[in-house]
């Protein structure tokens, strides 16, 4: 469990991890890789933070201002390590707590480390809780068999977890849209504002999706069409 200004390892990614939801990492560079080995040798997490410029992931990490982050990041625990040619790792990693950034400075492998506070969604209302994950359950469901048929991939095992928050995390995670997007939801300061964000984020993304199964569709028929002899007039 994070406790207030705690001590710990960033890592700028150009993704956004949710609570609850499994990221692989490949670790090539060399800050990286002290990183990760401080991280397996002490049983630490490190912090997953959305980049927002370019600068967030480059080296010299010294030049970095808070700006160039995301405030709002959640923590990654290591559940499994392959370790690779020249000190390369594949991880498994799956994300566990939130966070918000209060300070960050260089560390002296040139990796970046951050004083952060937990950042725990304020307590709702359980029945309109509920009343808005009736809402969004149906709508995850649909949006995952929409993936499946836009990927062609079976998800027809998917199950949803029954938890309100998890659900709402995987929502977050399965979105298509932008990184912005996925972005707002992870920085919901309350359940129902998340929940909410879900639902709004889901509605508008699925009739994105939709739109472009259809055209897909439309543009295999056309393929499929018998030859004809067109006149050139």
């Amino acid at each position: 469990m994070l406790e207030f200004d705690s001590d710990i390892p960033l890592f700028p990614l150009n993704v956004v991890l949710f609570p609850g939801m499994m990221l692989p990492l490949h670790i090539f560079e060399e800050r990286y890789k002290h990183m990760i080995k401080e991280c397996i040798a002490t049983g630490q997490t490190f912090g997953v933070v959305l980049a927002k410029s370019k600068q967030a992931q480059a080296p010299n990490v010294a030049a970095l201002f808070r700006d160039d982050l995301y405030e709002v990041g959640t923590t990654a625990r290591i559940t499994a390590v392959e370790n690779l040619q020249d000190g390369r790792m594949n991880l498994i990693t799956v994300g566990q707590e939130r966070f918000v950034i209060r300070d960050i400075y260089p560390s002296a492998a040139d990796f970046l480390r951050g004083r952060v506070d937990p950042f725990p969604l304020q307590a709702e209302d359980a029945a309109e809780v509920r009343t808005l994950v009736q809402k969004l359950r149906p709508m995850v469901r649909q949006y995952i068999n929409h993936l499946a048929d836009a990927s062609g991939e079976d998800l027809s095992n998917a199950t949803l977890p029954n938890d309100a928050t998890a659900l709402a995390f995987l929502a977050g995670t399965a979105l298509q849209g932008p990184l912005a997007d996925k972005q707002r939801l992870l920085s919901a300061t309350s359940l129902r504002a998340l929940i909410a964000g879900a639902v709004a984020a889901l509605d508008k993304e699925d009739q994105i999706l939709v739109y472009m199964i259809e055209a897909y569709s439309a543009h295999q028929r056309i393929e499929r069409l018998p030859f004809v002899d067109y006149s050139l007039n």
